[in-house]
């Protein structure tokens, strides 16, 4: 499995049709959202303290984009349970030998956790944006709460890769008893066959029956309302600038 990863498991250039096409028509050269997860593990008691994560659970962070149709197209698996999505994204999987790529001229949507800077394109804080807080007849009253509400139908996608991800493969929902090596490349097998599924079968009856699910259901009732290529230039550092700041507020108008 790890040896055909690479083929599996890339970014890539992602046609867009359908209902989804509206949902990411107002994010024009995004690559994808990116978000993380976390995954139960079993480690040695003196490595306990770094993989306990805030609800105080023993589990490795895994970080994660997704193309519009639940494919993955990158993932960091293997990071302290303890450790925050932002230092993760910037201290590790930026600085890595195999880095991850952040093309100049392209972006990601990340939740409000992140920093809104160059490459990560969040949401603005302090206002609704989860999308729970839009049943019912709630309205956009202003430009900022009509952004949020767009990205967080758009980054949407992230969360249901991960639900479907969990959810087709029990072993990542508890912790096994391999060594923490074997657990990693375990996880990273089951990202490939996510992807080798999605590719190959056209009906998935586990994605079918996930999306008669709530959040699912919300999400349609909410749409209701409302080519990445090669880059010798990449960004190596995630920074608030004045810039990507007006970027956003001349997106959102």
């Amino acid at each position: 499995m790890m040896r055909i990863s690479e083929e599996y498991l890339k970014l890539h250039p992602c046609a867009i049709g359908g209902s989804e096409k509206d949902k990411w028509k107002w994010f024009e050269n995004c690559i994808g959202p990116l978000d993380g997860t976390h995954i139960p593990v079993t480690v040695s008691a003196e490595d306990r303290p770094r993989y306990r994560n805030r609800n105080g659970d023993i589990s490795t962070n895994v970080l994660g984009v997704c193309d519009p149709d639940l494919k993955f197209i990158y993932v960091l698996s293997g990071w302290e349970g303890s450790a925050f999505w932002l230092r993760v994204s910037r201290d590790h999987a930026l600085a890595r030998d195999n880095p991850f790529q952040v093309p100049s001229d392209k972006y990601y949507l990340v939740d409000a956790g992140y920093a809104n800077g160059q490459g990560f394109l969040a949401p603005y804080r302090g206002t609704r944006y989860h999308l729970n807080e839009w049943t019912g007849n709630n309205q956009p009253e202003t430009y900022k709460e009509l952004f949020n509400l767009r990205h967080s139908i758009a980054r949407n996608v992230i969360e249901r890769s991960f639900r479907l991800l969990k959810k087709r493969w029990s072993i990542l929902r508890t912790p096994s008893f391999f060594d923490i090596k074997t657990q990693i490349r375990i996880i990273n097998a089951c990202f490939v066959l996510h992807n080798f599924i999605r590719l190959e079968q056209h009906n998935d009856p586990v994605l079918e029956d996930q999306d008669l699910g709530f959040l699912a259901s919300m999400d349609h009732e909410i749409s209701n309302h409302s080519t990445l290529e090669g880059n010798a230039n990449r960004i190596t550092s995630v920074q608030v600038t004045d810039q990507w700041t007006t970027f956003r507020d001349t997106l959102a108008l």
